[in-house]
């Protein structure tokens, strides 16, 4: 028989040192807690709103951003002039 003893994990090792481990944390109260903003989707070529990305009818990414379509019609117009729906709907008018 040995006479070392053998720790299967560490916390045994720091339960024997006499240390505690928590969790160390803040509590936070519900009415700390940012609410999350809803994403509006609007579709660049027709300037309609999309309910949800789920509902939306595609996507395309133009400059690193992802733009989403309200039906299968206006992701190819996209796809073909990006940046006319993008300037367009900088500018606040409707393709």
């Amino acid at each position: 028989m040995s006479s070392k003893v053998q720790f299967k994990n560490v916390f045994g090792l720091v339960a024997l040192a006499g240390l505690v481990i928590a969790p160390i944390s803040t509590p936070v109260q519900a009415s700390q807690l940012k609410k999350a903003t809803p994403i509006k989707l609007v579709c660049p070529v027709t300037g309609e709103s999309i309910d949800s990305v789920a509902d939306a009818a595609g996507s395309s990414v133009y400059k690193g951003k992802k733009y989403y379509f309200c039906c299968s019609g206006c992701k190819p117009l996209f796809d073909k002039n990006p940046s006319k729906y993008v300037k367009a709907k900088a500018a606040g008018k409707k393709n």
